[in-house]
């Protein structure tokens, strides 16, 4: 063996050995951590106990990994990304290549030998693919300046990632791709590639270094293969040890998701507190209490932005952004993770470490000592943005209940002002505290069937009218269900109430993080449903139809309440109401010509159960009325700020209820400054909008009171006039125009004096 032999292989071997050695103690150690995180049995693939299977796992690893799905939302950078995730997959076979070569210098790959068409086709693709990065290198470096925090602030998506790792994670890439071209040029040059046909890239750098002498031709492949492993083995360990680490992660996190997708459903063990014991906590109080998967999420964050730039709170000047919680977090693990792999908190050494003393979150705004502030919890309106944005499914908003849940059930620390919601649900079922006696009153005047007064069993009736807390309480949502109840029987549908039986589903309290009153709501109104006759079902089989009103309501219901054996059929008014148009049930009885109306999605209407075109069905059903869409719909609507329980608590700052109604002014015809904020996303109409008219549409009776507030500001601040914008839910825009006599329910009577806590908005 000649010199430059003993070279390549001496060293290409050290090389090989060094970066592998590292990378296997790294790994070790990752795997190791995730050990110490808790167990999640219900993620685990297998049969039974809600499960995924296997084959549902692999289903989803091809969609969301091989064919990029989500990334792909984002067309441009989805892209740039596939390019780059594709040529990852082909260029293994590089990689390979490059370590037959350091034995010996004409080496291919077993069966890909010269002469043979399959043979071609990989050097084909092994130079397509390359293409394909040098593109992607590009774009991504444009996009990175072009959304550059350092001009563009808050508004840029990378604003607070790790931006140098970004630009190494492009370096390397281009060192890879440029060494293996001129590597592979060299052998083109030499006539040792065994593909000369098909690498049609790697022959046209050979063809460019054919002129030069043999001798010089081995020194260039050699340092052009020594470089190329020395990039392979320094991107591997940067891999490993940088936010690149979801090359790696995401096969793994991908098969522990919840799927579809982590929206909906809020997972936790059920409680019993007579059987806790000292050490037993609820929720999540140091970093290895949450469950592997979190460990899961942070190794693969990528700093993208994508879920900071959808979040209301993040949008609105609030101090949470997704990413940066993710981030902390992580930031949290890697300084813990040697202690907690070397005995944890209960080694004695460790007594007077400060990182393992940091409270996870802090109970002031502000606290230096805690890893999350308190108002970056407490900002969060679990709207789930961040979690459809994220393409490698991260849960953010488990994340954040989990917090919640140690901090207001284990330390009683939580917004003061939504204590008073608290105690009213514990006390009278309700977060008004208005109490069961009142819960009819929506329907006085009306006949409406009563169960156990007027209806013996749900089953005497086809459905149970699910009125929920603000349908029964608060006056603006009474008109909803009002004018819900009229086209129902003007349809005909056989439906009841459980009146004064029903009671609060426990949602609010379960998003603050009172997740032990949320259960025992849920146990009360279980035992409410089996009393009234209800049908239970199965997870195979739904039970007895309900209609509900309210989007929060049908999430809990449909999604949460199964935890507690009641498998129900939960529908949407607007689902039922589309359907009986379809059946001819109902039809229009007047036109509403040339009157605008945009639709606001309910986060947990849309996001969460993914029911976005029967409210709009339902729009369109009404003639003459033009309806038009807002920029941020469907799975990218923005919140109306109530969710999270928010609707009970302060807002300091921009009301994300402001931000919404502007944009659905701007929509309706109205002007919208954006010249004078630093984030367009934070206009505000400018002026008088004298050309906004018409109907912001709902189907959440808390998104309409959010937004009606939003604009009864904006007719006090003399930027909208008086009356031009109304906002109506969609049930009320249909009875205007389907009920022989119309009533979009402001005949429904107004609660008298009712104790409602203040929301923020």
């Amino acid at each position: 063996m000649d010199t430059i032999g003993i070279i390549r292989l001496v060293v290409g071997l050290a090389l090989f050995a060094a970066a592998f050695a590292v990378a296997a103690r790294r790994v070790k150690y990752l795997v190791d951590l995730v050990g110490v995180a808790q167990p999640m049995p219900s993620r685990i693939p297998g049969e039974g106990d809600g499960r995924p299977t296997f084959g549902h796992v692999l289903r989803y690893q091809v969609q969301h990994i091989l064919a990029q799905q989500k990334i792909l939302k984002w067309t441009t950078p989805g892209v740039l990304h596939a390019f780059i995730f594709w040529a990852f997959i082909v260029h293994q076979t590089l990689t390979l290549e490059a370590l037959g070569e350091v034995f010996d210098p004409e080496f291919h790959i077993p069966f890909f030998g010269p002469g043979h068409w399959w043979t071609e086709l990989l050097g084909f693709m092994q130079d397509f693919v390359g293409l394909l990065v040098l593109i992607a290198v590009v774009g991504f470096a444009l996009i990175r300046f072009s959304q550059a925090p350092s001009r563009d602030g808050r508004e840029s998506r990378f604003a607070g990632s790790n931006l140098a790792q970004g630009w190494y994670t492009l370096f390397f890439e281009f060192g890879l791709l440029y060494s293996v071209l001129i590597l592979r040029g060299v052998r083109a040059a030499e006539g040792t590639l065994p593909y000369p046909d098909g690498a049609f890239v790697s022959s046209f750098v050979g063809g460019r270094l054919e002129s030069l002498p043999h001798e010089t031709l081995e020194i260039v492949g050699l340092v052009a293969l020594l470089v190329h492993i020395a990039v392979f083995g320094g991107f591997l360990v940067f891999t490993l040890y940088s936010k690149h680490l979801h090359v790696l992660a995401i096969a793994p996190q991908v098969a522990f998701s919840r799927t579809p997708k982590a929206l909906g459903k809020l997972e936790a063990e059920k409680i019993d507190i007579e059987n806790m014991g000292e050490d037993d906590v609820l929720g999540v109080g140091q970093i290895e209490q949450f469950g592997f998967k979190r460990f899961l999420d942070y190794y693969s964050c990528t700093e993208c932005g994508r879920c900071q730039s959808q979040c209301p709170a993040w949008n609105t000047a609030k101090p949470l952004s997704p990413k940066l919680l993710i981030m902390d977090l992580r930031d949290h693990l890697w300084e813990t993770g040697p202690y907690l792999l070397d005995g944890g908190r209960e080694n004695e050494k460790h007594a007077d470490v400060d990182v393992l003393g940091m409270m996870l979150v802090g109970d002031e705004p502000g606290q230096s000592d805690a890893v999350i502030d308190f108002d970056v919890l407490w900002s969060c309106t679990t709207c789930g943005a961040c979690v459809e944005e994220c393409p490698v499914d991260i849960e953010h908003v488990d994340q954040i209940i989990d917090l919640r849940r140690y901090k207001a059930q284990m330390e009683s620390s939580f917004p003061q002002e939504a204590g008073a919601m608290l105690r009213n649900i514990e006390n009278s079922g309700d977060p008004w505290g208005a109490g069961a006696m009142k819960r009819l009153e929506w329907a006085q005047g009306m006949e409406i069937p009563v169960l156990g007064k007027d209806v013996e069993s749900i089953a005497d009736v086809d459905y149970l009218f699910w009125v929920g807390c603000a349908g029964a309480f608060e006056d603006r949502a009474k008109k909803t269900t009002v004018s819900t109840a009229q086209l129902l029987q003007a349809a005909g549908v056989s439906f009841a109430v459980l009146g004064e039986g029903e009671a609060c589903t426990g949602d609010p309290a379960r998003r603050l993080g009172m997740e032990y009153l949320f259960q025992m709501m849920a146990d009360m109104n279980v035992e409410t449903f089996k009393e009234a006759g209800a049908d239970l079902g199965s997870p195979e089989q739904k039970g007895t139809r309900i209609i509900t009103a309210c989007p929060h309501c049908l999430n809990t219901l449909k999604n949460e309440y199964p935890d507690f054996g009641a498998h129900f059929e939960v529908i949407h008014h607007s689902e039922i109401l589309a359907q009986l148009i379809v059946d001819g049930k109902l039809s229009p009885q007047r036109s509403s010509e040339g009157q605008r109306v945009t639709f606001h999605d309910p986060c947990y209407l849309g996001r969460h159960n993914e029911i976005y075109d029967e409210p709009r069905s339902l729009l369109s059903s009404v003639e003459g009325l033009e309806t038009i869409e807002m920029q941020r719909s469907r799975n990218q609507g923005f919140c109306c700020g109530a969710g999270g329980a928010k609707f009970f608590m302060e807002e300091v700052g921009e009301r994300v209820n402001l931000n919404r109604i502007d944009e659905a002014i701007a929509t309706l015809g109205g002007s919208v400054d954006t010249s004078s904020v630093e984030d367009p996303g934070h206009a505000v109409a400018a002026g008088t909008a004298s050309g906004a008219s018409g109907v912001v549409a709902v189907a959440c009776p808390f998104c309409k009171n959010m937004l009606d507030d939003g604009t009864n500001d904006r007719v006090s601040d003399g930027t909208l006039e008086e009356g031009a914008v109304q906002v109506l839910d969609v049930s009320q825009v249909l009875a205007m125009n389907f009920l022989p006599d119309p009533d979009p329910g402001d005949g429904a009577q107004e609660a008298a004096d009712a104790p409602e806590p203040e929301p923020a908005h």
